[in-house]
Order: structure tokens, then C-alpha cells, then sequence
């Protein structure tokens, strides 16, 4: 069982769309972290890009990652697959322990990008004030439980537009918590970083130590 996960990892680090926009996404971000301020791209996305017409879809975009719609998913995947519902679980679970830990013990004194720099100094604000937090900026939680939960996703399909997809999800979970001004550009990079490897971490737990069962947790009675 062990050497058959670890092929499927090698296979999803070397074959997979996924992982290959990841690597993408991972080399392209070096530059701004390297050549630009640290509320830079936040200054930019707020002036050339914010307006009230994409707040609303920013706003319930970035909520769908706070963990709530993860029980819907669960519950759903409780039908078909016992394993998959497992993996999708704990990579969701590790990441909140994960976020908790290094946000309340760790980086807790870190300040978002409206308490850096005044929230009048941004040309777009939302009408809502109360969206603006003013720590715990690092790291990004949504691009965490984002990137965890939908790196499993890829490593459990075998359709690769489909890891296209996953990843666009994620990426764009992590580009609302800049439209929004929660957070710097390393922060969701790497919250990016631990998401993925969570994930990792999940398929090789479940798959070498726990080694469930893929049928369904509650089976249809045919009538």
C-alpha cells in the first residue's frame, strides 16, 4: 500500500495539472515578493480593479472558504466514498489546526494591509467597514483550507481539466482575500504552500496508515 500511495504522489507532482499550474503560480511569485512592497499588489487591485459591482461576488466567494460549505461537501461525499469523504475531512480539519496554531500562537501580531496603512488611504472600501480586520494577516486561512482541500480534489481525479478547475478555484479563493484587503500577497503565497502540503500529508496518511475502505458510509437500501 505504501509504495502504491507514493507512486500515485510522485505521479501527481510529475502528471498533474494541478501541481504544474502550482509550480507556476509558485515561480511567477517570487518577483512581486522579491520587487515589491508588501502592500503593493493590494494598492493596485484596489485601484485599478475593486468596484462595487464585484463586491458582492468577492464577499460570498471568500465566505464559501470559512468551512461551512465543507459539511455540505462531506455529507454529499458520504453517499458515494468513504475514503474520499475521509481525505477531503482531514485535509480540512489539519488546515484549521494549522491556521489556529500559527495564527494565534505564532504570527497573531501581524497586521492586515487596513491597519499597515490607513483604511482612507485605499480608493475603494467596501460600504461594509466591518469586513476590515486588523490582525492575524498571516497566513492567509481561505488560501489554506483552499489549497488543502482542492489539491485533494486533484489528487483523487483523474480528469485533468478538472485539476484545472480545482485550481482556479483555489487561486481565485486566494485572490479574493487581496480584492478584500485581508491580506498581503505572501500571505496567501504561503498559505498556498501549506495548503498543498497538508494535502500531501492527508493522502499519505490515509492511504498508508488508515487505509479506508472506497464504499459509501451510508449505503442505499434497494427497494
Amino acid at each position: 500500500m505504501n509504495q502504491l500511495v507514493q507512486h500515485n504522489i510522485k505521479d501527481f507532482l510529475t502528471k498533474n495539472y494541478f501541481a504544474y499550474l502550482f509550480y507556476a503560480f509558485l515561480l511567477v511569485g517570487i518577483f512581486p515578493l522579491l520587487l515589491l512592497t508588501k502592500y503593493h499588489i493590494n494598492v493596485f487591485i484596489n485601484e485599478h480593479i475593486a468596484n462595487y459591482t464585484l463586491d458582492p461576488f468577492f464577499i460570498l466567494y471568500s465566505q464559501i472558504f470559512e468551512g461551512w460549505a465543507i459539511i455540505f461537501v462531506v455529507i454529499a461525499l458520504a453517499f458515494f466514498s468513504k475514503r474520499k469523504m475521509a481525505y477531503f475531512t482531514i485535509s480540512a480539519v489539519l488546515a484549521g489546526i494549522f491556521i489556529y496554531v500559527l495564527k494565534d500562537f505564532v504570527f497573531g501580531n501581524v497586521p492586515r494591509p487596513t491597519k499597515l496603512l490607513p483604511i482612507e488611504t485605499f480608493s475603494h472600501i467596501l460600504e461594509d467597514k466591518t469586513v476590515y480586520k486588523e490582525n492575524y494577516s498571516f497566513p492567509s486561512g481561505h488560501t489554506t483550507f483552499a489549497f488543502a482541500v482542492m489539491s485533494i480534489c486533484s489528487l483523487l481525479t483523474k480528469k485533468q481539466w478538472c485539476c484545472v478547475v480545482f485550481f482556479l478555484v483555489a487561486i481565485g479563493a486566494a485572490f479574493s482575500r487581496l480584492y478584500l484587503l485581508q491580506h498581503y500577497f505572501v500571505d496567501i503565497y504561503c498559505g498556498a504552500i501549506l495548503g498543498f502540503s497538508i494535502a500531501l500529508f492527508t493522502f499519505y496518511l490515509c492511504g498508508s496508515i488508515l487505509q479506508i475502505q472506497d464504499e459509501p458510509l451510508f449505503k442505499r437500501k434497494r427497494g
